[in-house]
Formats: structure tokens, C-alpha cells, sequence
């Protein structure tokens, strides 16, 4: 599915988006029940199905990764959004990766490629701090188990092959194993369901709706709990496009990046000063499209004071792209260090995550 009819000059309509969709605004109530998450304080996650009565209960979150690419600082702030959220509730949280849909849809990736792109990925989310006891990882290459197959099979037995192709634009020129995968899909979003007797709770790009009203039509079907979403915007890209892509380094910061490639990307990040240093100084900047302002504002800022000093010098005009540009690089430099330490660390935790996902 793509969020193209819903984009015009290179920016989204959410709310026309939302309400095609037929999701809910975060409303003032919910939002305090999750204030102090920074990407609902940001409003980054801004609509939902079903949050309001998910969180009167237990519940667990599913918030998947198909590793096709290294993890940008986008992928990662979203999951951690997911480990704040644990923190704030208690909740179990599962994360499956789709290292054989990848492999499927991408002619040119290799069954081994996509395992081992999974396992990176699966070091920078247990990096963010995950507690091994209530967090659950399933490489579905490496480590599912026949519980998880059993209910991709039961789910695929209540969709019809028009209705996938329908849901998703499958032309007959894919190959048999694509058309199958929404059903594996919607097994890892009613799978903690079906262990644990609780109701998922999917973080989701807008863009990958379509997977969680299809989940909703098979619980129905399975008599299961129907599964909620909270949905999210897109991150910015380095060039100032709606979202930034895995796939495209010029538009993404990687968890992997040293510390001269941060300051190569961001000093070519898109800004929002003008021309020259005395149109700025007369004119001001615009932060709320200078994409080194939105990184702090999202990602690296937690001084909000700090925060709205920039954003005032910078838009009098006060502070220059150049300066802006310096501490936003640092901080990222700094942020993505220390990242980078807890990654490696995370290298004698994997096990913990991934053994308990396949009950041995």
C-alpha cells in the first residue's frame, strides 16, 4: 500500500488519510494517559484504533521490522517509542522480523543477507534497554516455531486470494510465496493474542494500515480479540522529504554511521536559512522545516528551554544555519555513540531475547 493519494507537494494530509482509514485522532484524554512519551508529546503518533479501551487492560505491543536495510535513526526512535511504552505500562512487547518477506519481494536478496540483516537490526532494538522478560524477538527464518506457522496457516484459510491482491495491488507476475505473506503477517499481529490472552496493540507507519484492518476482518473470523494501532507520521529525510528511506543513504542517518559520516550528512541536511548571512540575520530561519531543528525537536533535544531557545534564535534569525548545524551534529554525534556502546553490549543479550521467543 502506498500513502501516495494522500501526499500533495510533498507533504501528507493526515487527517484526510486518518479518516479514509477510519482511525481515530489522539484525543486530549488519551494523550494524558501517555504524556511524557516523547513521540506522543511530538505528536508524531497521532491517530489510533482501539487505544482508549486497550489500555483500561493488559495488552501487549507487536511493532514488527522487515530488515531489508540497516536501522535509521527514524526506525529507531520508533522503537523507541515501543520501549517507552513498555516502561509506562508494563506491557509485553513482540517484536517479529520479516527477514522472509524481505526475501521474497526482493529478487535480488539472498536468504542469507536477509538473516543477517535481521540480527543487526535485532542488536540496535535490544540496545534501547528492552526487558529480556517481557520482550520477545522471532527471526522467522532463525526461530519460529510451530505455534506462530500454525495460526499463519488458520489465518490464511479466512482470506481469499482476490482480496489480498485487492488489499495490496498484487499483480499475477509475483511468485506464490507473496501472496501468501499477509497471512503471516497478521499471525505475528494476533500472536500474543493467542499466547497470552491479551489484545495486540500494533505501532504501525500510516502506510502499513492496510495490514491491520486485514488482522481485524481474521480475528473477527477467528474469534479472537480484534487487534488495536497506533499509527504514526513519517520522519523527515536528510533532503527535507516526507519520509526518510533505508534505502537511499543521502536521505538517512544508520545506526551504524561514524562519527565523520554524521557530520558529511548533516552538513548537506536540508535548511531552512536563507541564502546568505545577512538575509538571515534580517529575515530569520524557518526551524519548522530546517530539518537539523526537527532532528532536535524529535530525537535529541530533552532540554525543552535549550529547545525553544533555538527555535526562537534561529527563526530571529539570531542563530545561524551554521551553528544550528554544529550542535545539532554533535548531539546526534554524541546520541549515536553511546548507541553505538550499548549495541555491542547488546551482542551477549541477543539470546536472551531469542530463546524465549522459540520455548526452547
Amino acid at each position: 500500500m502506498t500513502i501516495t493519494p494522500y501526499e500533495v507537494e510533498g507533504e501528507v494530509d493526515y487527517n484526510k488519510a486518518v479518516k479514509e482509514f477510519g482511525a481515530s485522532i489522539i484525543d486530549h484524554k488519551l494523550k494524558t494517559k501517555l504524556a511524557g512519551i516523547r513521540l506522543i508529546d511530538k505528536e508524531i503518533f497521532f491517530a489510533h484504533r482501539d487505544l482508549d479501551n486497550i489500555l483500561k487492560k493488559d495488552f501487549a505491543i507487536v511493532s514488527g521490522r522487515g530488515p531489508s536495510e540497516k536501522l535509521t535513526l527514524a526506525h529507531l526512535q520508533i522503537f523507541k517509542f515501543v520501549k517507552e511504552m513498555q516502561d509506562k505500562f508494563g506491557c509485553r512487547v513482540f517484536i517479529p522480523f520479516s527477514d522472509d518477506e524481505k526475501f521474497l519481494f526482493k529478487p535480488e536478496l539472498s536468504l542469507e543477507d536477509a538473516k543477517k540483516l535481521a540480527y543487526e537490526n535485532a542488536l540496535d532494538i535490544i540496545a534501547l534497554g528492552f526487558d529480556p522478560k517481557k520482550t520477545e524477538i522471532i527471526i522467522d527464518f532463525e526461530n519460529m516455531n510451530q505455534e506462530l506457522y500454525n495460526l499463519a496457516i488458520k489465518c490464511s484459510k479466512t482470506m481469499t486470494y482476490s482480496t489480498v491482491k485487492s488489499a495490496f495491488g498484487f499483480k499475477d507476475d509475483k511468485n506464490i510465496g507473496i501472496g501468501f505473506y499477509p497471512a503471516m503477517q497478521i499471525a505475528h499481529i494476533l500472536y500474543p493474542t493467542l499466547k497470552y490472552k491479551v489484545p495486540s496493540l500494533v505501532v504501525v507507519g500510516i502506510d502499513q494500515d492496510v495490514f491491520i484492518k486485514l488482522a481485524r476482518d481474521v480475528a473477527y473470523k477467528l474469534k479472537m480479540p480484534k487487534p488495536g494501532d497506533i499509527l504514526s507520521k513519517f520522519m523527515p529525510g536528510l533532503q527535507g522529504t516526507v519520509k526518510m528511506s533505508a534505502s537511499d543513504p543521502l536521505s538517512a542517518i544508520y545506526t551504524s554511521d561514524s562519527a565523520k559520516e554524521i557530520e558529511y550528512k548533516m552538513k548537506r541536511a536540508f535548511s531552512g536559512g536563507q541564502k546568505t548571512i545577512e538575509e538571515h540575520r534580517k529575515l530569520g530561519g524557518n526551524p519548522d522545516v530546517d530539518v537539523c531543528y526537527q532532528y532536535l525537536n524529535l530525537f535529541l533535544e530533552e532540554d525543552d528551554k535549550k529547545l525553544k531557545q533555538i527555535h526562537d534564535d534561529y527563526k530571529s534569525g539570531k542563530m545561524l544555519t551554521s551553528e544550528l548545524k554544529e550542535y545539532t551534529i554533535k548531539k546526534l554525534q554524541k546520541f549515536m555513540a553511546e548507541h553505538q556502546r550499548k549495541r555491542e553490549k547488546a551482542k551477549k543479550e541477543l539470546n536472551d531475547f531469542l530463546v524465549k521467543s522459540s520455548n526452547k
